[in-house]
């Protein structure tokens, strides 16, 4: 009988849950909504119900991917900037209890990272960074083969980079973070702000907003010009720091890819320090919202391996 695993990917807005099989093909997704559930303990109830619909039988593992710094091996969020409410809470240890199975958790930018490494644009690569634009920005490294974490869970946080000095506020509390300015939500902030028409464009979405901007509206489409210029900062940046040419954009707002690479490009040669220029490549992840459900289910798979053995 094919052994299986579940991969939960817990982000900013979307839950996204799915099984993967022994050789990491994962079928259809389950979503949830983040919104729905204002503690750990309703979502965890819900997890244990639709777990409990599957052929439990064939489980050997989970895997959960989290927006926020995971304290390893402990699996205890440290800092979740778009859930509070996970902050603190012993994760790892209450799902492997209610469920009876061995559980891996991780950062969700971590597992899309290791994803698309293991099984998408990355695939045959010894380095590779990975920014993941949805609600947030995240981000993934990985070094010479091996993930890169940091003693206290949080490497890898490219969205709390300082890419305007005194810009834009972000949600953690600084100002000028990339991910005020090249996330889903800074998308629709930086719409609205410059909207002449009110209540109307309040209730856009960034989907609304990339249609709005195909269509040739000027204010989106300067909106995801600021996107790409503030990300090709940033992996200049990145560039500079760790000398790593192969990077990966991905997450719901890759989607406007046709929108913001142009100027990302751009502003990446400009800010490059001279060896660099023309070796970078950016890639458009490709494994969608599966990424962070097949990442931490090979994570989750990898982790019960190395407890036999």
């Amino acid at each position: 009988m094919e052994e299986q695993c579940i991969g939960i990917d817990l982000g900013g807005t979307n839950i996204r849950i799915g099984l993967v099989n022994e050789t990491d093909e994962v079928g259809d997704l389950l979503y949830l909504s983040v919104k729905e559930y204002s503690s750990w303990d309703e979502l965890l109830i819900k997890l244990i119900s639709i777990i409990r619909k599957m052929e439990v039988d064939r489980l050997k593992a989970a895997g959960i991917a989290v927006a926020g710094g995971v304290s390893l091996p402990q699996g205890v969020v440290s800092y979740s900037p778009h859930i509070r409410w996970i902050d603190g809470q012993p994760i790892k240890e209450s799902l492997a209890r209610a469920i009876n199975l061995p559980v891996w958790i991780d950062n969700d930018a971590n597992a899309i990272t290791y994803g698309e490494w293991m099984y998408g644009a990355g695939k045959g690569l010894s380095s590779i960074i990975c920014l993941t634009l949805g609600s947030g920005v995240g981000g993934g490294i990985i070094l010479k083969g091996k993930l890169y974490r940091a003693e206290d869970g949080l490497g890898g946080e490219i969205g709390h980079m300082c890419v305007q000095p005194n810009g834009r506020p972000c949600r953690c509390g600084k100002r000028g973070c990339l991910e005020a300015y090249s996330s889903g939500t800074a998308v629709s902030t930086i719409y609205r702000e410059t909207s002449q028409n009110g209540q109307i464009d309040n209730r856009l979405n960034p989907v609304q907003i990339y249609e709005r901007a195909v269509g040739g509206d000027k204010r989106a489409l300067g909106v995801f010009n600021t996107l790409g210029v503030h990300l090709g900062i940033a992996i200049a940046n990145l560039v500079n720091v760790l000398s790593t040419h192969h990077y990966i954009i991905a997450g719901g707002v890759s989607h406007a890819w046709e929108l913001f690479f142009d100027p990302l490009e751009e502003a990446l040669e400009a800010n490059l320090f001279n060896p660099h220029k023309g070796r970078v490549k950016v890639f458009r992840g490709q494994l969608g919202d599966k990424a962070g459900v097949v990442g931490v289910a090979r994570m989750a798979r990898d982790y019960l391996k190395s407890k036999i053995q």
